[in-house]
């Protein structure tokens, strides 16, 4: 007969199937409840968002609500006047999107047959034909429109924003009175802890990506490529999808080149300044902002995105990193969890071993 696992055995096997059990019912409330989880997850970026001129204003003796009110003003009003011109420019650049994929079909059917002369393989085009049958016009106009038909929910996010961002300055006055003094500071310091990060996370690779997609935007710019503010803004959000968003933030704009130019020569220089660009900012600035202690591996990155976009559709492709990040942030304070932290976290490159001896 089999025996079953006594004492401490038998404890670490029932906490690992309580584990996996309450991970499986926690998967199915989260899917089953994204359409409120994700405005949440919006909502507590965008409170982190404006969280670094609360801070600065709290320096300079500013009540919290007033400091909180001040920042949802200016974050708003930014907002507000960078969404009236990006959405006047969408919609053109929507519009025009059947006349880029006309005239890139065109190209490539021309390229094609010049490439059946050369070598007097004659191949079907029919592929090609299918490409320009494809309606991404109406497909993006209608994406745009529904993001404009978005902008009533957007106001209560950012009302629920303001509400997160005034609320965790009297987390800590709280559970002073909830819990006995000790444990309360103990939960408090973590608590902490998890907030600094947290904000040092969003704000460093909300600042780097701005960098990238205003650099982005005004190279683009210069070269008379038409809508550089919607490909600038493009770079800004995608930048927040490691590797992949890079990508495609250099690839659009310079199939759009080429197809307004019809000169590969320029569309390849603008492929260098902005792949010049892109590796500035990844590999100079945002190394010495961030460090490795906020950066996810490789294998995590592609499951992240894999697994949010399946469970959450085109929001979670967005969220995965940062969401990711963020839980790897929590579970490093709590100590239990500290070791996935540390499987999911990028090592930093090790020095020298001979430096090091002679450094001792």
């Amino acid at each position: 007969m089999a025996e079953y696992p006594k004492g401490p055995d038998r404890r670490v096997t029932s906490n690992i199937l309580l584990a996996v059990i309450t991970i499986f019912f926690a998967g199915i409330v989260l899917r089953l409840a994204r359409s409120v989880f994700i405005p949440v997850l919006i909502a507590a970026f965008l409170a982190y968002l404006m969280d670094p001129l609360v801070v600065f204003l709290r320096k300079l003796r500013v009540p919290v609500i007033v400091a909180v009110i001040i920042a949802g003003v200016v974050f708003l009003g930014t907002f507000s006047v960078f969404s009236y011109i990006l959405y006047d420019n969408s919609l053109d650049f929507a519009r025009k999107i059947p006349s880029y994929q006309a005239a890139f079909v065109n190209m490539l059917t021309d390229a094609a047959q010049r490439f059946q002369l050369l070598t007097n393989d004659f191949f079907e085009l029919q592929a090609l034909d299918e490409l320009g049958k494809i309606q991404i016009g109406p497909l993006v106009l209608s994406t745009v429109s529904s993001i404009a038909n978005l902008l009533a929910d957007f106001l209560l996010v950012f009302l629920f924003s303001l509400l997160i961002l005034a609320s965790k300055y009297s987390v800590t006055r709280k559970l002073l009175r909830s819990f006995p003094h000790k444990e309360a500071k103990k939960i408090a310091m973590v608590l902490l802890h998890i907030d600094n990060d947290l904000r040092k996370y969003v704000g460093i690779k909300s600042f780097v990506s701005m960098i990238i997609g205003v650099s982005s935007g005004v190279a683009l710019a210069l070269f008379q490529v038409e809508f550089a503010i919607v490909l600038g803004f493009l770079t800004f959000v995608l930048n927040f999808i490691p590797y992949l968003g890079s990508l495609f933030s250099i690839l659009i704009p310079v199939l759009i080149a080429l197809v307004q130019f019809a000169s590969i020569g320029k569309a390849l220089w603008i492929f260098i300044v902005l792949i010049i660009l892109q590796n500035l900012v990844a590999q100079l600035l945002e190394p010495k902002l961030v460090g490795s202690g906020l950066k996810i591996t490789i294998p995590v990155v592609f499951f992240a995105l894999f697994f949010w976009g399946w469970f959450w559709g085109a929001p979670g492709v967005l969220l995965a990193i940062p969401l990711t990040t963020s839980l790897k942030i929590i579970m490093e304070d709590i100590p239990n969890l500290r070791p996935i932290a540390m499987l999911l976290e990028k090592m930093p490159r090790r020095r020298n071993p001979r430096k090091r001896k002679r450094s001792q």
